[in-house]
């Protein structure tokens, strides 16, 4: 009887364990460093990005134009109603004293612009800055997105490591129970006992059930990540260890407010205000033009009578209101906003690497400590359940010893995966690639 109840137990444990051994025996495995890449290439955000480099790129090509000279046609067809007028009035000949109604002009002119008080260097120099601004931040969005690829990733590890310990638990209160169930039939221990060891055995098959989906969950959240549109299983694989690095804040915070791509976009957006404030400033400077212009007028289709000029313009508003003044004020002010959000930007970095190496150190404390924990746990299980076996213990000590040694596994696997998640985190903060 107890023979064959066993092999039903057995039988319903390995129909319980199946689905997760099935899963990752069958499913595609997926490295971390592949996941990275898949995200990389991927990543909508970081495509987004790429698009914006782009318009800020072309828009500072743009900006030479300025620079060059301009070529302009015009052309224009006039009726006119009364009086007539004197041919000679269009093609400068006097001897021609034909009245006509029709107009028929073309004019060619090649201009370039000698002087501007310095705006096209400035708004060339902003559209630059721009440019190297969006490109910094396309590194913020790439060490954004490895990020989140490498927590997910790492969670998901841990939660692939918790379904392992439960399955080792479920494995563990199967042992007892079946130890306690031929005891009992042996007239041994006790119904209460027995009853103790089966609920302790159900809760840990529920446990093992709801580490499955939680494990799902994450691969789910990996998938999105990594952009994979195929439903087909896969599986996260690699090492959960102990993390070696070991860094210093005043090297960690030094180096990242030199190189860290937040605070170089916002460096260079002080720098793309001050030039919007020169562009302000050049309204005060006169502008000085030059043009070489050729007009054709007659009463034919083709007009025959021309006129060549060379002509230099010289503009200087001597008053238009008082906006050149204000406009320059509030560039200027745009320009200090600018620079206390750099203040603020190298502040928060500073407060950000602190914070996580502290939570870096902490998650590596928690990872020796769980270790120790597991070992004594260990160590107590064993000892009970050899007295337990030798008729000396009671069943609630040893219940209580494989719970805690349950717990303790999945702490330390947990406390693996924070470590991970928090390395991550450090070298998102202090931007080490």
């Amino acid at each position: 009887m107890a023979k064959k109840y066993l092999l039903k137990t057995l039988v319903l444990f390995a129909a319980l364990l199946f689905p997760f051994f099935g899963l990752q025996g069958s499913a595609w495995p997926v490295t971390l460093e592949e996941a990275m890449q898949s995200a990389v290439g991927e990543s909508y955000v970081i495509r987004e990005q790429a698009e914006f480099v782009k318009v800020s790129r072309f828009s500072y090509i743009s900006s030479i134009d300025p620079f060059l000279p301009k070529f302009e046609v015009y052309s224009s067809y006039i009726r006119i109603i009364s009086p007539r007028t004197p041919i000679s009035t269009y093609t400068g000949d006097l001897s021609d004293t034909t009245d006509s109604r029709d107009t028929y002009t073309f004019t060619g002119t090649i201009s370039w612009r000698i002087f501007d008080g310095g705006e096209r260097f400035a708004k060339r120099r902003g559209a630059f800055s721009a440019w190297e601004r969006e490109k910094e931040k396309f590194k913020s969005v790439r060490e954004e997105v490895l990020f989140n690829i490498k927590s997910s990733f790492y969670a998901a590890l841990g939660a692939k490591g918790i379904v392992g310990k439960r399955q080792e638990a479920v494995q563990a209160a199967q042992k007892i129970y079946n130890l306690i169930r031929g005891r009992y039939e042996e007239g041994v221990a006790k119904k209460s006992e027995l009853l103790q060891a089966e609920v302790r055995l159900l809760n840990t098959k529920i446990d093992l059930q709801k580490a499955g989906k939680e494990y799902e969950k994450a691969l789910e959240t990996v998938r999105s990540l990594i952009i994979i549109e195929s439903k087909d299983p896969f599986d996260v694989e690699g090492p959960l260890t102990v993390p070696s690095y070991r860094g210093d804040y005043k090297a960690l915070n030094d180096r990242a407010l030199q190189v860290k791509p937040e605070i170089i976009a916002q460096q260079k957006e002080v720098d793309r205000l001050m030039n919007v404030y020169d562009q302000t400033k050049a309204a005060w400077y006169p502008k000085i033009d030059s043009y070489l212009q050729q007009t054709r007028q007659d009463k034919q289709f083709f007009p025959e009578g021309r006129s060549d000029a060379f002509i230099i313009s010289f503009t200087f508003p001597l008053f238009d209101g008082v906006g050149r003044y204000y406009n320059m004020q509030g560039a200027m002010s745009a320009v200090n906003a600018a620079r206390q959000r750099l203040a603020e930007t190298r502040r928060t970095t500073s407060l950000d690497i602190a914070k996580a190496l502290k939570d870096y150190e902490l998650s590596i404390d928690d990872v020796s400590l769980y270790g120790q924990l597991v070992r004594e746990a260990t160590s107590n299980f064993n000892q009970l359940y050899g007295e337990y076996l030798e008729g000396k213990g009671d069943i609630l000590s040893l219940l209580q010893s494989e719970k805690d040694l349950a717990a303790a596994n999945e702490n330390y696997v947990g406390s693996l995966a924070r470590a991970r998640v928090s390395l991550s985190y450090l070298q998102r903060a202090a931007y080490i690639e």
